[in-house]
């Protein structure tokens, strides 16, 4: 059986490679209204994709908050005059907002990742990211109920001062943060670990689904078929910066295209 995106003429044997961007297509097509089960395939297929680099961005920013807690010695203080506090507040943040979104926020992307299967020390944990999520990282809060303690604590000091003498009176503020919560750290890294063997388990057949639906759209659709060459990858346009789409590049000759991430540089101001 020939593939309609193929020509295999009989008799022959056509070695074709061709690169299309299924998201533009499936943009399209939904615009058009046509082909839905393709546009649902290809979209599921993207939220896979999606999903699975938040949740390996979340992992690796975990794994490097318990690589600082390892290289500060047997008091296992983060120290904040270095600066390593900042940074570990960062990627805890980063982490769980992350794991949030490719688990429980709801968007544009298709959700692909439930709560049914996590066992009951798995959903605790899963709760307490969203708690975090909600109630001190994307809004303000305290967190006092959370298991390692509150995020944030705050102080307004009346102070009562004697002055050369002289009774003063005088009000301060102090606050201290923990938001390089290492204890939680450690119990979210594992449950991230868990979410991306899910996504694993079903990647191939979300793929395979875009192959099967495109299949059936073509053969259905002479329009389409004809139409299939504005979709071309183009590889400058989808990678953002010249060394992007160099390493791209280089990916996809080698026959094993993996996920990429890339830095667009910023100029320097004038003057």
């Amino acid at each position: 059986m020939t593939h309609p995106f193929v020509d295999q003429p009989s008799g022959s044997r056509v070695l074709v490679v061709a690169r299309f961007d299924m998201v533009r297509l499936a943009a399209d097509l939904r615009t058009d209204g046509r082909h839905p089960d393709l546009v649902k395939a290809v979209e599921r297929a993207a939220s896979a994709g999606s999903t699975r680099d938040d949740l390996r961005t979340a992992l690796v920013s975990l794994d490097r908050i318990l690589e600082m807690q390892a290289e500060t010695g047997d008091d296992g203080a983060v120290a904040v005059a270095r600066g390593d506090g900042v940074v570990a507040g960062a990627l805890f943040t980063q982490a769980v907002i992350l794991y949030a979104r490719a688990t429980a926020t709801g968007s544009d992307r298709p959700k692909l990742l439930g709560e049914a299967k996590l066992s009951a020390e798995e959903r605790a944990v899963h709760d307490e990211a969203i708690a975090l999520r909600s109630g001190c990282i994307a809004h303000f809060g305290r967190g006092e109920d959370l298991t390692d303690g509150p995020m944030f604590r705050e102080a307004v000091l009346f102070n009562l001062l004697l002055v050369d003498g002289a009774p003063k009176k005088q009000v301060s503020v102090f606050s201290t943060r923990a938001h390089h919560k290492v204890a939680f750290a450690a119990r979210l890294a594992p449950l991230i670990e868990r979410r991306l063997k899910e996504i694993a388990d079903r990647i191939d057949r979300l793929f395979e689904a875009v192959d099967v639906e495109l299949e059936r759209a073509g053969r259905e659709d002479a329009d389409l078929r004809e139409s299939m060459g504005r979709y071309e990858f183009d590889v400058d346009a989808f990678a953002g910066s010249a060394e992007g789409a160099a390493a791209l590049r280089l990916q996809l000759a080698s026959g094993t295209a993996i996920d990429m991430d890339y830095v667009v540089r910023v100029p320097k101001p004038a003057g």
